[in-house]
């Protein structure tokens, strides 16, 4: 079973892989390859999707993460104030 370390080390490398892959795209269209007219749509599409992955894969986690720690907290502090009562 992956450990949740390696998980998010395998996340946060996917995600700046695909950032760093979209803005190569990017850069590639904007300066090395002569215009004909207008940019195409297929390479506007590449790096958004691209972005939006690796926006995806760092946002979802992270706020998954943030409030299941907050989740995690509140529960102990329950269980210990039980604990105190009895």
């Amino acid at each position: 079973m992956i450990k949740q370390t390696e998980l998010t080390r395998l996340q946060g490398s996917i995600a700046i892989a695909s950032f760093t892959t979209g803005v190569a795209i990017a850069c590639i269209c904007l300066f090395c390859i002569e215009p004909k007219g207008e940019i195409s749509n297929s390479a506007i599409s590449i790096v958004s999707e691209l972005l939006v992955l690796a926006g995806a894969i760092l946002g979802v986690k992270t706020s998954y993460d943030v409030k299941f720690r907050k989740f995690e907290a509140e529960l102990l502090s329950k269980a210990d104030k039980e604990d105190n009562t009895l």
